[in-house]
C-alpha cells in the first residue's frame, strides 16, 4: 500500500475521531469520516493493551496488509482509522481480513459494484 494513501498527523486523527463514526467488531473497530479530497486515507491505531512492541507491530501491519487487499472495492472520499483491541493478537490473517471487509460493508463504505466487476474477469 501507497504511503501516500496513510493518515500520517496527530491532527489528521484527532479530526478523524471528533467528527466520526464508529463500527466494531470483535477483534478491529473502525472510525470514519467523510474526507477534503477524492481519495481514501487511512491510520492505524494499536494500543498497549494488545501486547508489547512486537506484537503491536506484528497486528499493525496484518492490519495494513488485510486493508491494502481490499482498497480497490472501498468508496473514495472518507478517512478511515482501524483501531485493534487486544483480541486482533490472537486472530490469523483470514481472519482480520474478513473482520476488516465486514466493517467496511457494516459502514457502507464497501463498493459492492466494484468487487462485482472483479469477481467477473
Amino acid at each position: 500500500m501507497d504511503r501516500s494513501f496513510s493518515l500520517k498527523k496527530n491532527k489528521e486523527f484527532n479530526r478523524v475521531y471528533r467528527r466520526g463514526k464508529s463500527v466494531g467488531a470483535r477483534g478491529v473497530a473502525l472510525v470514519y469520516c467523510t474526507a477534503r479530497h477524492s481519495s481514501v486515507r487511512v491510520g492505524f491505531a494499536v494500543g498497549k493493551k494488545v501486547g508489547k512492541a512486537v506484537v503491536r507491530n506484528k497486528v499493525k501491519r496484518r492490519m495494513r496488509e488485510a486493508f491494502a487487499r481490499q482498497l480497490p472495492y472501498v468508496k473514495t472520499g472518507y478517512d478511515l482509522i482501524f483501531i485493534a483491541r487486544s483480541e486482533a493478537k490472537d486472530e490469523s490473517f483470514a481472519s482480520l481480513l474478513r473482520t476488516i471487509t465486514y466493517l467496511l460493508k457494516k459502514a457502507g463504505l464497501y463498493d459492492f459494484a466494484q468487487s462485482a466487476a472483479a469477481e467477473k474477469e
